[in-house]
């Protein structure tokens, strides 16, 4: 689903992650008033934080995928291609946030502390099964272990009372976490192996303008849209 109507809007990704669009916003801002970004919110409403520099709008939960994994249509059509013929779908969202806010809560810390640990590219085929979901000691020292320029270590304990009374785990969890854990659980039940960017597309396809529509995100934009006369969506 294409949310932009791309005739009348040029999308850029930022590879250089959050400070990336930052910096690239407040640069363009100087020569022109027709420029946005859209940010993760990462951890930004688990901390109350609310301001943000002009133009710059935030995801609804912690990432981008989360917000569509937040969303119910989405959710059960998802299940529904993954787990057909099985019944109810036997894992729920819920259930698979809670399997992964121990790494959210990893990831929490590092971004409080700035520890320098190195998340991209693990793989859960280590670390997580229908039987035990995630192996918690397992993947923190895998985590400890492929960071050697981390500033400190953490234990077990500092992730646990880290995320202690959390249960906002739309917030907590990063959603490529989350495509990765619903891999690992819907594979058996594929003829061909599954990953968290095959997941990742089926929530994508799954999502519907009108469910975008539904959104706080959606609702920011088509203020700074209207107030300008720049409009941003083909189907608004």
């Amino acid at each position: 689903m294409e949310l932009f109507d791309k005739k009348k809007v040029k999308i850029e990704p930022s590879h250089g992650g959050l400070h990336g669009v930052l910096d690239i916003v407040a640069e363009l801002s100087r020569e022109t008033k027709r420029i946005i970004g859209i940010r993760d919110a990462d951890f930004l409403h688990l901390e109350g934080k609310t301001e943000t520099p002009e133009n710059i709008f935030v995801t609804d939960y912690h990432d981008a995928e989360m917000m569509i994994i937040a969303c119910d249509a989405a959710y059960r059509k998802v299940a529904a291609e993954y787990f057909s013929g099985e019944g109810e779908f036997p894992y729920s969202r819920e259930m698979i946030l809670a399997s992964v806010s121990f790494i959210g809560g990893i990831r929490w810390l590092n971004h409080a502390n700035d520890l320098g640990l190195h998340f991209k590219n693990i793989g859960f085929g280590k670390f997580y099964d229908e039987k035990d979901l995630l192996r918690e000691t397992d993947y923190l020292n895998h985590v400890l272990e492929r960071s050697p320029k981390k500033k400190a270590a953490i234990t077990k304990e500092a992730v646990r009372t880290r995320i202690q009374g959390v249960s906002d785990f739309l917030n907590l969890c990063n959603g490529h976490d989350f495509q990765k854990a619903f891999a690992r659980l819907a594979g058996p039940n594929s003829k061909k192996g599954l990953d968290g960017d095959d997941i990742g597309r089926s929530f994508r396809l799954a999502y519907r303008f009108t469910d975008f529509q539904k959104t706080n995100l959606y609702k920011k934009l088509k203020e700074w849209s209207d107030a300008r006369s720049l409009p941003l969506f083909q189907q608004a």
